[in-house]
């Protein structure tokens, strides 16, 4: 029995026009600001005198709290372990059936 063509064709014009759809949109279509524009704007933007010190961002990024990390072992690590256990066993008990109705 020959599928029709017709349904793959229209998933993949759709997904093409989204594709390019969203990167006109993500660039808004329109040409990039002037170089010198952009560089005089940066300068006012981040000039040292403007960014208060704070300390280090690379110590605040690889802070951890503890919560944190015991709600990412609780609600991640288990389960992951609960479900990989779950279909050991569940292939151990089909593997045992198939030789018990040999």
């Amino acid at each position: 029995m020959a599928r029709s063509a017709l349904l793959p064709v229209v998933l993949v014009a759709a997904l093409v026009f989204g594709a390019l759809h969203e990167t006109v949109s993500f660039v808004d279509g329109s040409r990039p600001a002037q170089p010198a524009t952009a560089l005089r704007t940066a300068r006012r933007a981040f000039s040292p005198d403007s960014v208060p010190e704070v300390g280090s961002s690379v110590l605040t990024a690889l802070a951890v709290s503890t919560p944190g990390w015991w709600a990412n072992i609780v609600f991640v690590v288990i389960p992951c372990g609960f479900l990989i256990i779950l279909y050991l066993q569940s292939e151990r008990v089909r593997v045992a059936e198939e030789k018990g109705a040999k």
